[in-house]
């Protein structure tokens, strides 16, 4: 694993997700906080890029209890708990927004030397965010290995693996920095090895980088 050619993937690190009190926070979440600042310190280390996602919610969401979804209200925008955790806060984000933009903004994106930060609507990325397949797709053409963390393991952290495996760069999971629903999770994980997909702790990826 060489630096220039890995991306480090945060998903959805928020503080509603990982802060006891946080609107969708589950129990225990907050153990890999550590871990989540391990990453990012290997990362800007290493002068590893790192792309995110992050659930921007309004009122009119389809994914909200209120509106006939499964969730209760969360990550909502303009919110302290739709904010990153200091840990994991990027230095020099560029936000791509679930609307539509011009080739320019695109290529302002591809171009961007800092944090690149999904925005989503959905758990999914890949469907809460109409440009993650595209920038994705081309973002990811010189990298070999995308390593993935973050919550939830079964919702969100699932969904994002799906979608960049079909992308081409190998993919690691940091077990150690993702956060489980339930005991579901296991069953997940050995669908991942089953795929061939690498399990590494934080202290797994930097044996793997260079000394």
């Amino acid at each position: 694993m060489q630096p220039e050619t890995t991306i480090f993937y945060d998903v959805d690190t928020q503080r509603d997700f990982l802060l006891p009190g946080g609107a969708l926070y589950v129990e225990g979440a907050n153990r890999i906080i550590p871990a989540l600042a391990e990453m990012t310190s290997i990362a800007r280390h290493n002068n590893i890029r790192i792309v995110c996602s992050v659930d921007r919610h309004f009122a009119e969401d389809p994914e909200l209890k209120h509106n006939g979804g499964q969730y209760d209200d969360h990550c909502m925008d303009g919110t302290t708990g739709q904010k990153k955790i200091p840990e994991t806060e990027p230095l020099n984000p560029l936000y791509i927004p679930n609307h539509p933009l011009s080739p320019g903004e695109i290529q302002a994106a591809l171009a961007h030397k800092g944090e690149i930060v999904f925005e989503k609507q959905e758990f999914d990325v890949f469907i809460g965010n109409r440009h993650a397949q595209a920038v994705l797709r081309m973002l990811l053409e010189p990298y070999r290995d995308v390593v993935v963390y973050g919550v939830y393991t079964e919702v969100c952290v699932a969904r994002a693996v799906e979608g960049l495996a079909k992308l081409g760069p190998k993919l690691t999971i940091v077990t150690d920095a993702i956060a489980d629903l339930g005991a579901g999770a296991a069953s997940i994980r050995q669908r991942w090895q089953q795929a061939g997909i690498r399990l590494a702790t934080v202290a797994e990826i930097k044996k793997l980088l260079p000394a």
